[in-house]
């Protein structure tokens, strides 16, 4: 940020009481002799008197507001960024100006905080209902710091002392900066909120959101935004869920900051997942129905079919009415669908509600999102979701009115404005992906990994290579082509950053079709190519892993051992062998129940590797440490030393 500095000229005089030279009207620092009352700094003067009038102006309640836009966010706030650059510039200048305290620059002085008070005015008056409330936040905090910055320069021209000027201008060189950063964010917001409300392509809108969050954490691929999500989600909930949280939380996170409230999201994120977990054997037991995770899937797609026909049904609008009908079609679909499955399993995992699952499905969806609305213990969990709304649209009961929409009901009518709707609606996002990403991540630590989302981009009109491509470019990667063959991709791709070969498969795993078995991976980067060949199934285990570091690197070997990098084994015999030589060797010191289980997870290994000779020694190995003395196993252990030894580098995670 720039820096910017006055040169604040004053008249002196020779200090009656030292003979020093100081500032006329002002206390000696030297002496402390006071100032005569005839002494006046008659260029100080005239600098304070403007800046007074400037500090007057900025304080007047009675501003008058600009004349609002249209309703549209471009129109309301495209040119406010522009504008801000702009006065800034002309407030600097004039208060710099004013320091010669000409008339002129005084009246520029005074111009500039004028339409500055219009600023905040415009801003202080804008409508911060969703989608548009994170913008409008970030402006009024934009002008917040603007404001407190032209305070501080404005204090600069009235300082008594150049101590108390330089202060000053130090605390406004610090709002200025803030103001700088407040300034990004809100491009950013802006930006994203742009894209989301104006694009339709499915594919577009969520590479968008990847490549905004990549941004936002300030991270170069997936598998680092992953990490910066877990350790956001870590923060919020105390846990860091599984692979895969972080990069939903990041995502979703991102969404909320720029259509929603972000700060009620990650209330409400918090909250649910708090009680998700609270019954870890409930939501176990219904995560294992079939009927619950094919709810889950059907409640996520009636969302957003219905979002689709509603964005349709807007864009070709002829008249409010049906933009209205569009809207509360939204309104409906959140109850309907993903309400009606987000609020049975909280009244489950809060003990509200003990029927089987299969019977709370059949409830009534608005008796249900309303019970836990009324519940205290879960009372803002689903914030949004009206049921007046959807009631009305299912059963004709409203009338869409030019300014609002007016809903007959048995306890009497209710008139709801267009732009409390629009709120509502974005509000019922807001709760409805806030719970969402809890549960995932709830069911994620209880073993269910990946719930619901099998097929998900197909189902949302989006191919699996259009997918898979979209996740390649926001890792780094250019000129992907991807061909199916049955069960067998071929992907092939140029990569501009540092990620390796090993790292883009593994992060691209958990998003690939279910039903493709095996993969080939040809890399073009930093001058060379590389192949990476196998089947997923050891590649999904990996991911699915637990954060026991033990049981990862078990499933890396495994992994491991049935790929092939350039068509050569991608763990080499040598290498497998040191490594569980130097195990078995450890776990020699261990209790014998826990060493021979420890023993045989690496015979096991052995045996998938299909190397007989270790297999051979760490059997008598485990002969030995059952048997002691007796077990003739002297060849065997003998063996082992020597692999402990072998010139092979020991596998590193990539």
């Amino acid at each position: 940020m720039n820096s910017y500095a006055f040169t604040l000229a004053s008249s002196q005089i020779e200090c009656a009481g030292c003979g020093v030279g100081r500032i006329r009207g002002v206390d000696c620092p030297d002496c402390g002799h006071r100032p005569q009352a005839w002494e006046i700094d008659a260029l100080g003067l005239a600098r304070r008197q403007a800046a007074h009038r400037a500090q007057a102006l900025l304080t007047r309640s009675d501003t008058p507001l600009p004349a609002a836009p249209s309703d549209t966010a471009e129109s309301l706030h495209a040119d406010l960024f522009a504008r801000v650059e702009e006065w800034t510039s002309a407030f600097l200048k004039a208060a710099a100006a004013t320091t010669r305290a000409a008339t002129q620059e005084a009246q520029d002085l005074e111009a500039a905080v004028h339409e500055f008070a219009e600023l905040i005015s415009l801003v202080q008056g804008a409508d911060d209902r969703r989608p548009l409330r994170a913008l409008v936040n970030a402006e009024r905090e934009l002008v917040g710091e603007l404001a407190s910055m032209t305070r501080a320069y404005l204090a600069v021209l009235v300082a008594a002392t150049p101590l108390q000027a330089q202060k000053h201008g130090e605390a406004a060189q610090r709002h200025l900066d803030r103001a700088a950063e407040v300034a990004r964010r809100a491009g950013d917001i802006a930006k994203t909120l742009n894209a989301l409300t104006c694009e339709r392509d499915v594919a577009q809108i969520q590479a968008g959101l990847l490549i905004r969050a990549l941004e936002a954490y300030e991270v170069p691929d997936l598998l680092a935004l992953d990490k910066a999500g877990r350790d956001e989600l870590h923060q919020l909930t105390s846990s860091r869920g599984v692979d895969g949280s972080g990069l939903l939380f990041a995502v979703n996170r991102v969404l909320a900051e720029s259509l929603f409230d972000g700060e009620q999201f990650r209330d409400v994120l918090r909250r649910a997942y708090t009680v998700f977990r609270s019954r870890p054997d409930v939501l176990r037991q219904l995560a294992a129905n079939p009927l619950f995770e094919s709810d889950f899937q059907q409640a996520t797609w009636e969302l957003f079919d219905g979002s689709m026909e509603a964005v349709h049904a807007v864009d070709n609008a002829v008249h409010s009415r049906q933009t209205g009908r569009a809207l509360l079609g939204i309104a409906s679909s959140l109850v309907e669908g993903p309400g009606q499955v987000i609020a049975t399993v909280l009244l489950l995992t809060s003990g509200v509600k003990t029927a089987a699952y299969t019977n709370l499905r059949n409830e009534n969806a608005t008796k249900l999102v309303s019970t836990v609305q009324r519940e205290p213990t879960l009372h803002g969990l689903l914030d949004g979701l009206d049921n007046d709304l959807r009631t009305g649209r299912a059963h004709a009961l409203v009338r869409y009115e030019e300014e609002s929409a007016v809903i007959e009901r048995k306890s009497g009518t209710r008139i709801v404005a267009w732009p409390d709707v629009v709120d509502g609606v974005f509000q019922g996002y807001e709760s409805i992906y806030a719970c969402q990403v809890a549960l995932l991540q709830a069911l994620g630590e209880l073993g269910f990994t990946g719930f619901g989302i099998g097929g998900l981009w197909r189902t949302l009109g989006m191919p699996a290579p259009q997918m898979t491509t979209i996740l390649l470019q926001a890792m780094n990667c250019h000129d992907v082509t991807i061909t199916a063959e049955m069960k067998r991709w071929r992907i092939e791709a140029r990569t501009d950053g540092d990620t390796s070969l090993p790292t883009l498969i593994a992060m691209l795993t958990p998003y690939l079709p279910d039903d493709v078995d095996k993969l080939d991976f040809r890399a073009h980067q930093n001058g060379q190519t590389h192949t990476l060949a196998g089947p997923l199934a050891l590649f999904r285990e990996f991911s699915a892993s637990t954060d026991d570091e033990d049981a990862r690197m078990m499933a890396f070997l495994r992994l491991r051992l049935t790929w092939t990098y350039d068509d050569d084994p991608w763990l080499s015999t040598d290498v497998l062998r040191r490594w569980t030589a130097i195990q078995g060797a450890h776990v020699l010191e261990a209790e014998p129940a826990a060493a021979i289980a420890r023993l045989r997870s690496l015979r096991d290994l052995a045996t998938l590797a299909g190397d007989d000779a270790l297999v051979w020694a760490l059997s008598g190995v485990i002969r030995h440490k059952r048997l002691g003395s007796s077990s003739d196993a002297r060849a065997e252990l003998s063996q082992l030393e020597a692999w402990c030894v072998l010139s092979a580098a020991l596998p590193e995670w990539w």
